[in-house]
């Protein structure tokens, strides 16, 4: 059996983006660099185009109306895309920003970005730990979501000692089920909000459990809920900025944009779902391409990969793609899923490992050691888009591409 192997600088261990614990992209330290500054994880890159996301932002802008705001979603490292690689794209086109978590928040505002930032977490504020966050989120105008009445004291304290007011928005569970005040309180913690000191009353909001199907009606359901409780909020829900509308709600339900729409799946390129009425032209931002470490010759007969599920029945090329489940290509597509090199699609063979991944270039016999090996392609109708990869995954895209690990290094195209 012959062998091609190649150690070029693609092997390198780490990655030039690292997420850190906010779940923020930083640059990788100059050890991690060639000379001339290249980065050494060129082995498996994350390409994301700047021009896809003005494309899609300014798409899903041509349906509001010139007075609703645009709130781009870039909660987990920006789907994992990296927030060092979008944040040139979005900022300038952004209204507001949402996050997951207060790691996050903080991150974003230590790149420098000053745009209104929205924390989605509700959760109860409590402890020595919690306080300190709040002064952290009140110092540096870090808008927090509320849906618990005994949270109202605690941030109003907080913001004494700060000596600025906190900005709140009220987020209510009209049926998903989730995080929120259920309508029949939501008028107690409006009115209480509005009545405590220290307290600003910026926004309320809601979340849509179904708008991503076929079947609007209980996302309408929804709707008409949010506008019961703010009618029994009274005037506490006067001169707020009212939002409702995720991706899927922004394309297909224009009734729940209000005054603003907080985009994240149909900003990086996809549609939220199959189910959709409407179909925008997004374009996928995001490009994954590794290079080929290792190429060998199998006999027939070969067996490969953990458990040895796949059995070639004819003498074969192999070739290992550095790339496995720890940098989110997923386990489950072993057996499934191809990658595209020179042109031509590579069947993946046995199961995706850790590291590595294993694919058929029998068929292909002008590829060799250090040609680029795309991953994940940008074109929606593509084999391997992910798109098509959440299909064979038997989930959504969200979580195929929130998935890429941290050893995937980050960059922005045009």
């Amino acid at each position: 059996m012959k062998s091609a192997v190649s150690r070029r600088r693609f092997l390198a261990f780490t990655a030039g983006s690292v997420v850190t614990a906010a779940g923020v992209g930083r640059q990788a330290s100059a050890q991690w660099q060639s000379d001339d500054g290249r980065p050494l994880n060129d082995y498996c890159v994350a390409q994301v185009s700047s021009s896809a996301l003005k494309h899609n932002i300014a798409l899903i802008r041509r349906e509001l109306k010139p007075t609703t705001r645009f709130c781009a979603v870039v909660k987990a490292n920006c789907f994992s895309l990296g927030w060092s690689a979008c944040k040139d794209a979005i900022i300038p086109e952004a209204d507001w920003l949402a996050v997951a978590t207060p790691q996050e928040a903080f991150a974003v505002r230590e790149s420098g970005c000053q745009l209104p930032v929205l924390l989605l977490m509700a959760s109860g504020f409590y402890g020595a730990t919690s306080r300190e966050r709040l002064r952290r989120f009140i110092a540096q105008d870090i808008t927090l979501t509320v849906a618990a009445l005994g949270d109202l004291a605690t941030i109003s304290s907080v913001a004494e000692e700060v000596g600025k007011p906190a900005k709140i928005h009220i987020k209510i569970d009209t049926g998903m089920g989730r995080s929120g005040v259920l309508p029949d309180r939501a008028p107690a913690l409006a009115q209480q909000a509005r009545r405590q000191s220290g307290i600003i009353l910026d926004g309320i909001y809601t979340h849509y459990a179904t708008a991503d199907a076929a079947n609007k009606t209980y996302a309408k359901g929804q709707l008409a809920r949010f506008h019961k409780a703010l009618k029994a909020c009274g005037n506490a829900a006067k001169d707020v900025i009212l939002h409702t509308a995720a991706s899927a709600a922004t394309i297909d339900i224009p009734e729940t944009h209000l005054d603003m729409v907080r985009v994240g799946t149909a900003m990086y390129g996809y549609q939220p779902s199959d189910e959709m009425h409407r179909v925008l032209p997004l374009r996928p931002a995001l490009r994954v391409v590794a290079r080929l470490s290792q190429i060998k010759e199998a006999p027939a007969g070969t067996r490969v990969g953990y458990g040895l599920t796949y059995q070639f029945d004819r003498p074969a090329k192999l070739g290992l793609v550095p790339m496995g489940y720890a940098d989110g290509y997923r386990r489950c597509l072993s057996n499934k899923a191809v990658m595209r090199v020179v042109g031509q699609y590579a069947p993946v063979r046995g199961r995706v490992s850790m590291d590595q991944t294993i694919i058929d270039l029998t068929d292909i016999p002008a590829a060799k050691v250090g040609d680029e090996v795309e991953v994940i392609s940008p074109e929606t109708d593509a084999p391997n888009s992910a798109d098509n990869l959440a299909r064979l995954a038997d989930t959504i895209v969200p979580e195929i591409v929130s998935g890429l690990g941290s050893r995937v290094q980050r960059v922005t195209t045009s």
